[in-house]
């Protein structure tokens, strides 16, 4: 009986143990790096997707470091399998892990099987060049696009040193940047307004200020410095409002668009909201087309953000 027993336990243990190999599939974020030994040896990179595809049609992308594939996916299913325009890899936090150094870099449109109606669409590499990165630093890395008027398109990276000293010195603050990758921004730049509901919750009339103005941030523009603002409380879930202006525009009431507004991300829920916690850092950043492409409605300017630490 009791060999019997021993044998039972032995039978689950393989099961499970084939279990967890086989859902470590494609959708794991995989790093060839991730052994604990190594990472103060490896760079940290956090790579953001902003290339608007030719004409308005989108492509999703995998990276590569010297020709070993370093992102995971976004998109589980369907086809192609990659990461997204306007996404993030990786998520929400985690930076990917590198070998320091000059290293080559490229970004592919994956491969697409042909279906019933729909031929096979191969690989395509649409950046191929360098990534440079220091052992034990951290950066964001932006891929990006010509204006539309620049045919054929042609890819660029924009890299960003993520130095957090700063936010080591004052861990009551938040910390903030500002980066414009509107490919075909206006010449001389955008304004970007973080505007802060003081009133108390539920109180009349709901009371703001603009607690830190960027101004004229052209294309590619932006200080990758993080500076210091003031966080949400702790009990308060209320967001700031993020507003990109025309340049020299003055701000516009909390949650409304007008003319001048280039981008907004509005203050309350359903949506996505910025709530600034002390301690962290954000990347802000607006994306997109003016004007849209291939209509207003498609690929418009979006301003979004990303939580470094």
């Amino acid at each position: 009986m009791k060999n019997k027993f021993n044998f039972i336990e032995k039978l689950i243990i393989a099961v499970l143990g084939l279990f967890f190999f086989a859902s470590c599939g494609d959708d794991h974020d995989f790093t060839p790096f991730e052994s604990k030994e190594n990472l103060e040896n490896l760079a940290n990179v956090k790579f953001v997707h902003a290339a608007v595809g030719p004409t308005g049609a989108n492509f999703t992308i995998n990276y590569f470091v010297n020709n070993i594939k370093i992102s995971a996916l976004n998109i589980t299913s369907g086809l192609p399998l990659g990461i997204v325009y306007g996404s993030t890899y990786p998520t929400p936090i985690n930076y990917a892990l590198i070998e320091p150094g000059t290293q080559q870099f490229r970004a592919d449109t994956p491969s697409r099987a042909a279906t019933a109606t729909l031929p096979e669409v191969p690989a395509s590499t649409i950046f191929n060049g360098n990534i440079v990165t220091e052992k034990g630093k951290s950066y964001t890395n932006f891929l990006l696009s010509t204006p539309p008027t620049i045919t054929p398109a042609v890819y660029s990276t924009l890299q960003l040193n993520d130095d957090f000293a700063p936010a080591d010195l004052d861990k009551t603050k938040a910390y903030v940047r500002f980066i414009n990758v509107i490919s075909n921004a206006a010449a001389v730049g955008y304004d970007l307004g973080i505007i802060k509901a003081t009133s108390n919750l539920g109180a009349t009339p709901v009371l703001t200020k603009e607690v830190l103005t960027y101004t004229n941030i052209t294309f590619k523009g932006g200080d990758e410095k993080f500076i210091a603002i003031e966080p949400q409380e702790p009990n308060d879930t209320r967001g700031y409002q993020l507003q990109v202006r025309v340049a020299g525009s003055p701000r516009n009431a909390p949650g409304t668009i007008t003319g001048t507004t280039i981008a907004n991300l509005a203050n309350v829920a359903p949506a996505v909201i910025f709530i600034p916690r002390a301690g962290r850092v954000y990347t802000i950043f607006c994306r997109g087309i003016i004007g849209g492409l291939p209509t207003a409605t498609v690929n418009p300017p979006v301003v979004s953000f990303i939580t470094n630490r």
